[in-house]
């Protein structure tokens, strides 16, 4: 069900880009991949084709990534975007949107 490989690749890179222990980038990988799962089944249940996207973003002292889904109609044209919210890379925590 969770790839654990990518787990531990996503909390070397929080590791680097964070500079957190690695209990915290673990936490912050863990999140990010129930999020990343809950974000495919959100698309999934649409019914139409659908990306996860993940971004991160580090600015003013934070560092996040950002989790949404973009569902798409059949012609691949934007329908709508699903927010589902962050990761705090800094602490490892999910804060839903």
């Amino acid at each position: 069900m969770y790839n654990r490989r990518q787990i531990m690749r996503n909390a070397w890179a929080i590791r680097r880009t964070a500079n957190v222990d690695m209990s915290t980038a673990l936490k912050a990988a863990w999140a990010l991949e129930k999020a990343m799962v809950s974000a495919e089944t959100a698309g999934k249940e649409s019914g139409w084709n659908y990306k996860v996207c993940a971004n991160d973003w580090v600015k003013y002292g934070k560092n996040r990534t950002y989790v949404s889904t973009r569902i798409y109609t059949n012609a691949w044209n934007l329908k709508r975007e699903i927010k589902l919210g962050y990761v705090d890379n800094l602490t490892g925590s999910f804060v839903a949107a």
